[in-house]
This record gives structure tokens, C-alpha cells and sequence, in this order.
């Protein structure tokens, strides 16, 4: 199984028509964007990208551009999970016959679930697609199910196919009890961004991070400085993108990351209802902060 590592931006979905319709064209020119700057791979469809508030075909035609954008150039993972197992497994079918380099799957949302359904969950879906990488997309305080470590432990002994998890959990000793388990089989990606050096510390070997979908710059000076082992640029960085989490809001507004890639001259659209716009003290006071860091 390759060894997934690296920076990865959840990168964001661009919008139009007050967030009705998918722009294609211009979430192609933001691919190549994103990839220009050095990235190891792109997250598809996350959080960052609004894939729960998209349809099934729109992610779909997401999916497919990403991949014929940006495969061989960047890790292309597409974040398949859905609230039904059949339709994450429909996704994840079509994210395999396209060519992306793996799945992401969050965990089932808005039901409590046992670990002995979550278990079936992941194991139906990882059979429906022999030898695809498979991500678990962990983020408990979206999807009211977290993945305790014993789970992921006995997942990760059933289904050969698993790359790792992306944990979005702000819990250290969660995170370390997944490298531990993970081992040298799979991979532990950093999804909560004011945990990247304390993660990587642990033994984390990457990053996934909404706030790189539009500023990928200091990800991935702070994971170059870490492999370097040059630990005071690193720290010096980590507190960089705390700066940077506090003026975009760290995900909160989809829509500040939209406005900061238009300050950047990419054209990032709309977000869809009930996602909203900033306001315009929002928007002011977003473009003071990021000038206030250098980043425009």
C-alpha cells in the first residue's frame, strides 16, 4: 500500500448563480492553481468543499474535472461519504472508474451510530472498491460520530485497502493513539490546524486543511521546515497559521475562504444556502487582516 504524506488542501467548491450551480471552469483554473503552488495532493468534495450540500451527479462532475485536471500532478482524493452507505459506496465506485489516487470517507452524520455499524459501513464500501486507497474522514463535531481507536484498530486489520484516517478531532492523545495503531501500514493526516506541529511531533504525515484551500504557502513551508527537522521555522509557522485561522475565521464561513481566493484574483463563486455571504464589514475586515499578514 503507498504511503500517503504531505500537504493537502480540503479545497473549496466554486459556485454560481447564488450557489445553484457548480462552476466547472472555474474549479479547473483553481485545481491548477492550487497545484502550482506545490501541494502533494487535493481533498475534494470535504467540508471546505460543501460536498454534503451537493447532489450526487454534481459531485460527480467535481470528481471527474479534478482528476483530469490534476492526476499525476497531486494526490486527487475525493471525499465520497455521504449519510447512506449505498450512496457513499455509488460515489466511491465512480471516484475508482475515473482514476482518483483515493476515497476520503466521512463517517455517517446526523444518527448516532455504534461502532459495530460504522464497522459494516466502512467494510461495505472498501469491498465495493477493491484496491482503491480509502481515507476515514474523522470530524466528530460535524457528524455527532467519532472514531475511537479501537475501531480504527480493528478496521484497519479487516480492510487491507485503508491509507489512513483525517482527523479533524482537536484531541492530541486521540491523534497519537491513531499513529501508534496506524504504524507503518497507513497514514495519520492532521485535519485540525492548530494542531499541525503538535501532530507531526506525533508522528502525523501530513496535512489536510481547509485553510490551505486558499493559502497553501505557509502548509507547506511549516511541513518542509518539519522534515527538514528545523523545529524554531516550524514553530515560527505554526504561529503564522494561527494568525491566519483567526482572520479566516478557521472554517467556520465557507464563504471567507471564497472572498480570500477572489482577493487573490481566483474566482471562487458563491457558497450554497444555508451557508451565507459575509456582510460587507466582514469582507473589510477580512481583507485588513490578511493585508495585515502579507498575504495580499
Amino acid at each position: 500500500m503507498l504511503i500517503f504524506k504531505g500537504v493537502v488542501p480540503a479545497i473549496v467548491t466554486p459556485l454560481k448563480k447564488e450557489g445553484r450551480e457548480v462552476d466547472l471552469d472555474a474549479f479547473g483554473r483553481y485545481c491548477d492553481f492550487i497545484v502550482e503552488k506545490g501541494v502533494d495532493g487535493l481533498f475534494i468534495c470535504g467540508t471546505t468543499g460543501e460536498g454534503p450540500l451537493l447532489s450526487i451527479q454534481e459531485r460527480k462532475s467535481i470528481a471527474k474535472v479534478a482528476v483530469e485536471r490534476i492526476k499525476g500532478k497531486a494526490k486527487v482524493i475525493i471525499q465520497t461519504g455521504c449519510i447512506t452507505t449505498d450512496e457513499t459506496v455509488e460515489l466511491s465506485i465512480h471516484a475508482q472508474k475515473i482514476g482518483a489516487d483515493a476515497v476520503g470517507v466521512l463517517l455517517p452524520y446526523y444518527y448516532n451510530l455504534d461502532d459495530e455499524a460504522m464497522f459494516n459501513h466502512f467494510v461495505k464500501i472498501a469491498d465495493a472498491i477493491p484496491g482503491l486507497p480509502l481515507f476515514i474522514y474523522n470530524i466528530p463535531q460535524c457528524t455527532c460520530n467519532n472514531l475511537t481507536p479501537g475501531l480504527f484498530k480493528k478496521l484497519i486489520e479487516k480492510v487491507e485497502s485503508i491509507a489512513g484516517i483525517k482527523t479533524s478531532n482537536p484531541d492530541i492523545f486521540q491523534i497519537q493513539e491513531y499513529v501508534r495503531i496506524a504504524g507503518d501500514k497507513c497514514s495519520v493526516f492532521v485535519g485540525c490546524d492548530g494542531l499541525i506541529l503538535p501532530g507531526l511531533s506525533v508522528g502525523a504525515k501530513g496535512i489536510v486543511s481547509g485553510n490551505a484551500s486558499c493559502f497553501p504557502e505557509p502548509f507547506i513551508e511549516i511541513y518542509r521546515s518539519f522534515e527538514r527537522g528545523d523545529l524554531q521555522k516550524a514553530r515560527e509557522h505554526q504561529l503564522f497559521i494561527d494568525k491566519l485561522r483567526g482572520a479566516l475565521g478557521d472554517g467556520y464561513y465557507v464563504a471567507s475562504f471564497k472572498k480570500a481566493l477572489g482577493f487573490r484574483g481566483i474566482e471562487a463563486g458563491s457558497v450554497r444556502a444555508p451557508n451565507r455571504e459575509l456582510y460587507p464589514e466582514e469582507i473589510s475586515r477580512l481583507r485588513r487582516s490578511l493585508k495585515e499578514l502579507g498575504l495580499i
